[in-house]
């Protein structure tokens, strides 16, 4: 087993491994868990991927030893308290729907770009529980067949990352008043006969499916419809009903009327009792058995009401709704009853009529738990770190071998990758570049320096092709074509998986720009700074033309200035700058890391409808481990070690004492571990020390670090603040 020192992470982060999205924490403060039992108001970013909270801000239970001591119990009712503080309410989802799946939605872009299967308009072809087919109606004139059809469209929902807004947690779904539902009327439909009743005849009743709800529709108009927005109550005489926390009892029943909560209410007519109307719809008297005799009531706020254009939906806030009525040319043919999305969800801190921007595993559900446009997942692939750093004082070799140095003590950009093969430069492959300016009396490079001085790239010799052995030896050169001045010009290029990333470099007044262009042509692009390149003098030194605490201009990704970014930037190949870390941190540092994956990115968003929608609630549950059944199917966290704690016993493989604790673990006196278990496809993270007192301080680092939930990741803590990596 080897261990490996954990980089210090910033609070504030973007980390993606594996093709995951981890999620930042944000705004955290420092916690202990005795020092502070009670967790309430530490606010920390909802994850949608492996890194704590995530997976445990839903469906997830805390398993404590019955035996335990006490401070096992205050340990878990801090981590309680901390998941409840970071919890954002319930969560709704639809599982076993139909629908249509993309799964190569380009980060930075729109859902229902040109070629997805996620189209503008969606119908009955893409989603079958959406319904394309005849009603049969009776106007009162006579009765006819109507075409109708329902239609899910698509507008402005886009793909957005950190480049969009530094404070996303992650790759995210925006919806700018971009999802409709349609029921579209083929025909020219008859709404001036809706309701109907007169010398001429009497129009059937119209009753109409909307998202997936029938509605009695009492009248129409071109903009407007007004529909029974009350449920009937079929009430046998004696009983009662409760309606919005009302109760409403059926004192008596006569043929012509009845009594609700002492009130008289004739047959078809309504009376206002409690707060609420009451209609009576129907009486079923019979002289002969009173007791049975019921009475067919509407209760509500609203029996009936009218909504026009750009009203809210039913159930839906009067003064901020999330959903409105899109009500446009009925009559017509092609007129429709709509229902729209209507609020600007774009970034992170829009939190219109309580909703909000979508991570993975979330989306945007219709009423009614009609539909959903979820953001299912990113691409899983493997990445690889590329650093840019400076070197103050590097002696470079020319192509053969025993030879001096060409360069003594020089200022150069280094390139360091992770694989003998992650550059080519000149036809070398290395793992590592130096990048440095010679002026026009430099010689014996093997190629020649031009009038003006040349970018020059120089390859370790990891091969040892030249002696002596692995030392910087020149690779190639691009002269400048004028004074201090150079158009961009490919030096040399990065292969990571399918991933080609060329690596240019420009000249503009002295100061050069090493750019990082990936297959779509987007760039990152690193100001270098140092004496002013120009002729026989020139140096590159760090970042930013003036070498001082880093600027805007330092780091470019896609055109947008991003070094004082207080975040890590995702470009929408899925590049991330700083991971782990800031860009400004590493840009005021001069050593910024790129982490580049195999292959380009993208998102997968799907539309589904005619499932079942379930809703989870955030905030845990906790149970002692002789209940742990009671936990079945939920995400665990397991506080306490084997021997007083059976659920960690059985994650570890038996029970153990302190020292077969030890033993099997490699967790002595003083230590703990953290450790993330797969248990029936859910997550089981063991929180569990040595003994009691090391528990607490594995607690108390998991509050405020930022812990990888991976299954299969393991910390060794060793105190309250310090922790390392453990790989097998």
């Amino acid at each position: 087993m080897r261990i490996f020192a954990a980089k210090k992470l910033a609070a504030d982060r973007i980390v993606l491994k594996g093709g995951l999205i981890i999620m930042r924490k944000i705004f955290r403060k420092a916690l202990t868990v005795l020092g502070s039992a009670a967790l309430i108001g530490a606010t920390v970013g909802t994850a949608a991927a492996a890194n704590y909270p995530s997976p445990f801000t839903s469906n997830t239970a805390i398993i404590v030893g019955a035996s335990a001591a006490p401070s096992d119990n205050v340990a878990a009712a801090s981590i309680a308290s901390n998941l409840d503080a970071m919890s954002s309410g319930s969560t709704t989802t639809l599982t076993g729907g139909e629908g249509v799946t993309e799964d190569e939605v380009p980060l930075g872009g729109q859902i229902d770009f040109a070629t997805s299967k996620v189209e503008s308009t969606l119908t009955d072809s893409k989603i079958p529980a959406l319904v394309d087919d005849r009603i049969s109606w009776d106007d009162g004139t006579g009765s006819d067949d109507y075409n109708v059809q329902e239609q899910i469209a698509i507008g402005d929902m886009a793909i957005k990352t950190t480049l969009n807004d530094e404070d996303l947690e992650g790759v995210a779904m925006s919806n700018n008043k971009g999802l409709e539902y349609k029921y579209i009327f083929d025909d020219a439909f008859p709404i001036s006969h809706v309701g109907m009743d007169n010398s001429t005849g009497t129009a059937d009743d119209l009753y109409l499916t909307i998202l997936g709800k029938q509605y009695e529709v009492q009248s129409m108009t071109a903009s407007s419809i007004t529909v029974v927005t009350s449920e009937q109550q079929n009430v046998q005489v004696g009983s009662s009903v409760t309606v919005d926390g009302k109760t409403f009892t059926l004192t008596d029943v006569y043929e012509t009327s009845v009594i609700v909560n002492g009130e008289v209410i004739s047959d078809g007519a309504s009376k206002k009792i409690n707060g609420m109307k009451v209609q009576v719809d129907d009486i079923l008297y019979s002289s002969d058995n009173l007791d049975s005799n019921k009475a067919i009531l509407r209760i509500g706020e609203n029996i009936q009401k009218t909504y026009s254009n750009g009203d809210e939906f039913v159930g839906q806030d009067e003064d901020d709704p999330l959903w409105t009525w899109d009500i446009t040319n009925l009559g017509s043919a092609g007129g429709y009853i709509g229902v729209k999305y209507s609020a600007s969800i774009e970034d992170s801190g829009d939190n219109d009529a309580g909703d909000s921007i979508k991570y993975v595993g979330e989306g945007y559900v219709m009423p009614n738990n009609f539909a959903e446009v979820s953001l299912d997942s990113i691409s899983d692939l493997s990445y690889e770190d590329v650093v840019v750093s400076f070197d103050g004082s590097i002696d470079l070799y020319n192509v053969t071998s025993n030879s001096d140095e060409v360069v003594n003590n020089g200022k150069a950009i280094v390139l360091t990758g992770e694989n003998d093969d992650t550059f080519t430069f000149g036809g070398h492959e290395t793992r590592e570049v130096y990048l440095y300016y010679a002026d026009n009396s430099t010689s014996n490079l093997g190629a020649a320096v031009g009038t003006n001085g040349a970018v020059v790239a120089f390859y370790r010799d990891i091969d040892g092709d030249s002696s002596p052995t692995n030392y910087p030896r020149f690779s190639n050169l691009v002269n400048l074509t004028g004074s201090a001045a150079l158009t961009r010009t490919k030096i040399g290029q990065i292969d990571i998986g399918d991933t080609a990333v060329d690596v240019d470099v420009t000249v503009a007044s002295g100061i050069l720009t090493l750019t990082f262009e990936d297959p779509i042509d987007s760039d990152i692009s690193l100001t270098v700074g140092g004496t002013a390149l120009a002729d026989e003098a020139g140096t590159l030194e760090g970042l930013g033309s003036s070498l001082e605490d880093a600027q805007t201009t330092d780091v470019i990704v896609n055109g947008t200035n991003v070094g004082t970014k207080e975040s890590s930037i995702m470009d929408y190949y899925g590049t991330i700058v700083a991971d782990g870390s800031d860009v400004k941190a590493q840009a005021d540092s001069d050593e910024v890391t790129l982490s580049i994956p195999s292959d380009r990115v993208y998102a997968q968003v799907s539309v589904m409808a005619g499932g079942d929608a379930s809703t989870t609630e955030s905030g845990v549950m906790t149970y002692k481990d002789s209940e742990a059944s009671m936990a079945s199917g939920m995400n665990l966290i397991v506080v306490g070690g084997s021997a007083i704690n059976s659920v960690a016993a059985d994650l570890l493989g038996g029970a153990y004492r302190e020292a077969a604790f030890t033993e099997a673990t490699g967790v002595a006196a003083g230590q703990a571990m953290i450790k993330s278990f797969d248990r029936s496809g859910k997550t089981a993270l063991l929180v569990a020390g040595y003994n009691a007192a090391d528990t607490e301080k594995a607690v108390t680092y998991l509050l405020n670090n930022d812990v990888d939930t991976t299954v299969g990741s393991e910390l060794k803590v060793t105190s309250a603040t310090e922790a390392t990596v453990v790989t097998a």
